[in-house]
């Protein structure tokens, strides 16, 4: 640590990095550039911007089990508003970034590159590059430029100072930053971090006016140059542009004279249903709406249009919440980019080990704004869109020349929105499907699978038990025969007793049957009681050759099953019909008693089976529902994300 004395109004300057060369005084906002122990003046530091961040000087926290304190800050301004560069002193003397844009947090280090580096004019976003020995994508292509800084820092900066950058990102998380400012350019790799995750102390207090304690923003109220309507700033610092929904001017809340960037007209004035301003709970943090914009995509010369919010944090950043024919989805970028497999109706996002399917890729127009965004938005700008699937989670990548963005969609019910959100509107009524709307089936099946698999065992070791108990014991047999001298006569059997409980009788029947048929009329008569069960089988079989081939049909033996018979002592009554030039019938009448029944199982087998199928059947139509709204639905409709 060294200390010297400001030049210009003699208060006490300390570096506290060994490396630092720029401090600014933070009485007199000199900005200084350390000789050793000489500070050499180089002029009034531009006052930074107006922001609702909560780091500051002096701010510490935790990265990877070290702790670290912020001693340093440079300013930018990029194309999608400010962006924050947190000078890190670790204590372990090791220095690194922590920068802050958008709500998001990333951690980086300076490295020195392995491999050589392409010029700053051939990257585009998508193009992949090779660091550290790593794959990288180019993700965003800035011409940032310095607004101001603050406290120590490594390299000399100024207001005006230019910095073409270009981010990049790679599997397992990992972020890099080339910084073409520089010749060589500068190389920063790190990760993203949680704001929670940093387990940051000693933050900005909040502000007394206009602040809202319950989200953290600072309100401040202007009217529109361009119609005098009353608007407000709600995330002052964190966005760009305001768009007054009453004459439709996209206004520049960064120019203290809140210039006019572009003016639309809207033939509709859309009220958004949840007002700017509201205030909605959404994973534990208090979001305030700021921002509503419309996008559309044209198919087949038919506009189809969705609503999407712009809510904000202090801490956590900025959401999208979007609502399409009544569906809604939280929506948060990714720090990591998706790997992107196979083409058309086979291409696949997968995502920290889970799969999503291609769904729809389109051409996404913005239609309408109305408040504050964090870019400079204006009717009319487009991306191009994909959408990869996995109910409830959805991830969509948006590009352009400049950028490519990722995000994930995690669908919200309904009701989630009027809890979030005290609202006096009715929510629209949902229509069809949402792309990643759950399945409702898909959740019910594995209780129906377990039940399922419950009754099925039941149902087995029943049939087990009841195979094991049954004596399937042969009562009688007998064999009768029907010639022209039994013919029109009735025959009968001799008798035979069933005992024990009422149970099943079957009987077999077998005959010497061949190019002929029999037609037998049967009664199991009680001798007692006179009590019978009529009984009437026809039975034939047929073969010959035919072209060489052999042939079959029918069956010379049959049987009948008599459930319920009680005990008592019965014979059979048998009367027969058959073709007068036929030749004489042999049947052999095998009585069994209590045999083990399969009809009733195969039954219940069955039934048990039907209500799993209509499962089945019902979520098969909910997924040909979905698919029907995709570019694939040809050849995607009906099938399932589920687990099996």
């Amino acid at each position: 640590m060294k200390t010297a004395n400001c030049p210009s109004c003699g208060a006490a300057i300390t570096f506290q990095s060994a490396i630092s060369i720029l401090t600014v005084c933070a009485y007199c906002k000199s900005t200084l550039i350390r000789h050793d122990l000489d500070l050499e003046n180089l002029g009034v530091m531009a006052e930074l911007l107006p922001d609702s961040s909560p780091i500051q000087l002096g701010t510490a926290g935790v990265y990877r089990n070290t702790r670290f304190s912020v001693v340093g800050r440079i300013q930018l301004r990029y194309r999608q508003g400010l962006w924050n560069e947190w000078y890190l002193l670790f204590e372990n003397q090791r220095s690194g970034w922590l920068g802050e844009m958008l709500g998001n947090y990333v951690v980086t280090f300076i490295v020195q590159p392995l491999e050589p580096l392409p010029p700053f004019s051939e990257l585009r976003a998508g193009h992949r590059i090779t660091l550290q020995g790593r794959d990288f994508q180019v993700t965003n292509i800035e011409n940032a430029r310095c607004i101001a800084g603050e406290g120590e820092l490594p390299i000399r900066v100024g207001p005006g100072y230019e910095a073409p950058v270009v981010d990049l990102q790679a599997s397992g998380g990992v972020f890099a930053t080339l910084d073409y400012s520089e010749n060589p350019p500068l190389v920063f790799i790190g990760e993203p971090r949680r704001f929670d995750d940093l387990k940051l102390t000693q933050l900005r207090e909040v502000m007394p006016v206009g602040w809202n304690p319950d989200v953290g923003i600072q309100a401040q109220s202007f009217q529109c140059p361009g119609c005098g309507s009353a608007l407000t700033i709600r995330a002052q610092g964190h966005t760009d542009t305001l768009a007054c929904g009453t004459c439709g001017s996209i206004i520049d809340i960064a120019d203290p004279n809140f210039r006019i960037l572009s003016k639309f007209n809207a033939q509709i004035l859309h009220q958004p249903l949840i007002p700017l301003g509201a205030h909605g709970t959404f994973e534990g943090a208090d979001y305030t709406a700021i921002g509503y914009l419309r996008r559309r995509v044209t198919v087949d010369g038919i506009d189809d249009e969705w609503s999407e919010y712009l809510l904000f944090h202090r801490e956590q950043g900025f959401r999208w919440l979007v609502e399409y024919n009544g569906h809604w989805s939280l929506v948060h970028t990714l720090a990591e980019p998706p790997l992107v497999t196979g083409y058309g109706t086979m291409a696949m996002a997968i995502y920290q080990g889970r799969s999503y399917r291609s769904f729809q890729a389109a051409t996404a127009e913005v239609s309408y704004v109305l408040g504050e965004f964090y870019w400079r938005v204006g009717v009319g700008e487009r991306c191009e869109v994909v959408d990869y699937i996995a109910p409830p989670l959805q991830l969509s990548v948006e590009r352009t020349e400049q950028e490519i963005v990722w995000s994930q969609a995690d669908y919200i019910e309904p009701d989630a929105i009027k809890t979030a959100f005290p609202l006096e509107s009715p929510l629209p009524v949902r229509i069809g499907i949402g792309a990643n709307q759950p399945s409702p089936y898909d959740a019910q099946w594995p209780k129906f699978r377990g039940l399922l698999w419950l009754f099925l065992a039941l149902l087995i070791g029943g049939q087990i038990v009841t195979a094991a108990l049954s004596s399937n014991e042969r009562i009688h047999q007998q064999t009768l025969v029907f010639n022209a001298e039994t013919k029109d006569k009735t025959l009968t059997s001799k008798p035979f007793a069933l005992r024990g409980r009422a149970s099943n009788v079957t009987i077999e029947i077998t005959t010497n049957l061949n190019n002929q048929w029999i037609y037998l009329e049967l009664a199991l008569i009680e001798r007692n009681t006179g009590a019978s069960v009529a009984i009437n089988r026809e039975l034939g079989y047929y073969q010959g050759v035919d072209e060489g081939e052999r042939w079959s049909e029918g069956s010379a033996s049959d049987e009948a099953v008599l459930s319920a018979i009680p005990a008592g002592l019965y014979y059979l009554s048998v009367e027969g019909e058959w073709p007068p030039t036929a030749q004489a019938v042999v049947c052999t009448f095998m009585v069994f008693r209590d045999v083990p029944s399969w009809s009733n199982f195969f039954l219940a087998l069955l039934g048990l089976l039907l209500f799993p199928m209509l499962v089945r059947w019902r979520a098969w139509a909910f997924e040909r529902s979905r698919w029907a709204e995709s570019d694939h639905h040809s050849s995607s409709q009906g099938e399932s994300n589920d687990d099996e």
